[in-house]
């Protein structure tokens, strides 16, 4: 049922008021009860609501738009956006700077991530899906410059990570995929001619995951993803890419 902020008959415990009212939005709208491109009421209407003032609406509005739960649109309103690739990617990135994680380990995780996706896709991915899979593979394989990788790469992952029909995984891996096309983009300026040498070395191994899983061949498959993703790191390694070298991506 939706929230009618017309009641006034939200009552605040004696702590933090934004604090308060940040948590009660955030549980709305994690809910479901603020749904996803909904515009909260105003800014004096959600005063009226909670019985604070207007600026601790403001400071619980601006923590809602820091976590990509509700964005602001001048002269439009405020509105409920809570993308869950969002979510993940603003929790992600505080772990990974908080922790001091480097490329190698995000990578490592990929590679998890990456064995668990193809495991279910030999079993739920439709055929036409790993046709369309294995065209984007092709895609990848015609990229051969600096210039050209990083949007069929970028493809090329999320269609991997679709055949898996799990929100969980495709929302963890949406940060890690970007990450890669991050370190692909940072080394390809560097050096332009290594995206040709990168891209040649893995087509291979691309081409083995699609095999697979035409095949439905979850052990070899999940082989291929090894493979790739230690050749993954054999990059990051040999170019001594650190996490500052990644431009922003959100």
């Amino acid at each position: 049922m939706v929230t009618d902020f017309t009641t006034g008959g939200f009552h605040r415990e004696r702590t933090n008021a934004a604090d308060q009212v940040l948590a009660d939005l955030r549980g709305k709208i994690l809910s479901g009860d603020l749904e996803k491109g909904s515009r909260l009421p105003s800014e004096r209407e959600l005063a009226i609501y909670y019985a604070v003032s207007g600026p601790t609406i403001r400071e619980a509005v601006r923590a809602l738009s820091a976590m990509s739960l509700v964005e602001v649109r001048h002269g439009s309103g405020t509105y409920v956006v809570a993308e869950s690739s969002a979510l993940m990617h603003s929790a992600m990135t505080a772990v990974v700077e908080l922790e001091g994680i480097d490329l190698v380990s995000i990578l490592d995780l990929s590679e998890t991530l990456y064995q668990q996706v193809v495991a279910l896709a030999v079993a739920v991915a439709t055929d036409e899906e790993l046709a369309d899979f294995r065209e984007k593979t092709e895609a990848v394989q015609r990229a051969s410059d600096g210039a050209t990788l990083p949007e069929p790469l970028r493809a090329y992952l999320l269609a991997l990570v679709a055949l898996s029909h799990n929100g969980l995984l495709e929302a963890m891996s949406g940060y890690l995929i970007e990450t890669q096309i991050a370190i692909v983009r940072t080394s390809t300026s560097r050096e332009p001619d290594l995206a040709r040498r990168v891209a040649g070395t893995l087509q291979g191994e691309r081409a083995s995951i699609a095999d697979a899983l035409q095949s439905r061949d979850g052990d070899a498959a999940r082989a291929a993803v090894v493979v790739y993703m230690a050749r993954a790191r054999d990059v990051v390694r040999k170019n001594k890419l650190a996490r500052e070298d990644l431009a922003p991506h959100r």
